[in-house]
């Protein structure tokens, strides 16, 4: 049985371009489908009961900034090859921008990232379907950023790197 760590897992999304890139991070947010839920408890009830609506799946990262140049993401087994977090995602946070994009999150196991390992997000994206980028702030030397699905995209578990 294997086990995975922070320091295994990948952070890689399209820059404005549509070229996969990885991005260094110290956190991310919990991954997944979140529901609202509508209580539908009626007064003699014993238990509180609710409706799921529909998933939303939002996902919000932090790490150090950085203007190095982009780089090619890195293939499945090696190490990140990291691309400066503020020439990645400046772009994509412009009013104007409005492309979905690919977008994957990746843990390795005892290891960096394999093909096998899973995956969360979009990461075959469509003129339709991926990850659009809400927020992008800096503060000192970090800096954080916010991804919602693109209207109609619903993100999956995998094990495909982003392409």
């Amino acid at each position: 049985m294997s086990r995975t760590v922070t320091k295994w897992m990948r952070f890689a999304l399209d820059d404005s371009a549509g070229t996969p890139r990885e991005v260094p991070v110290d956190s991310v947010s919990p991954v997944g489908f979140v529901y609202d839920e509508t209580d539908l408890t009626a007064y003699q009830d014993a238990v509180k009961g609710y409706l799921s609506a529909h998933p939303d799946a939002p996902i919000d990262i932090t790490g150090p900034l950085s203007n190095d140049a982009a780089v090619s993401l890195a293939a499945s087994a090696a190490a990140p090859a990291l691309s400066g977090s503020y020439t990645v995602l400046a772009p994509l946070s412009a009013p104007t921008f409005t492309t979905p994009l690919g977008l994957a999150v990746m843990w390795g196991f005892d290891g960096y990232w394999a093909t096998g390992d899973p995956v969360f997000g979009i990461v075959s994206p469509s003129a339709t379907s991926g990850y659009i980028c809400t927020k992008f702030q800096v503060e000192g030397e970090k800096y954080s950023a916010r991804f919602v699905p693109f209207p109609g995209t619903t993100p999956a578990w995998g094990t495909a790197i982003l392409t």
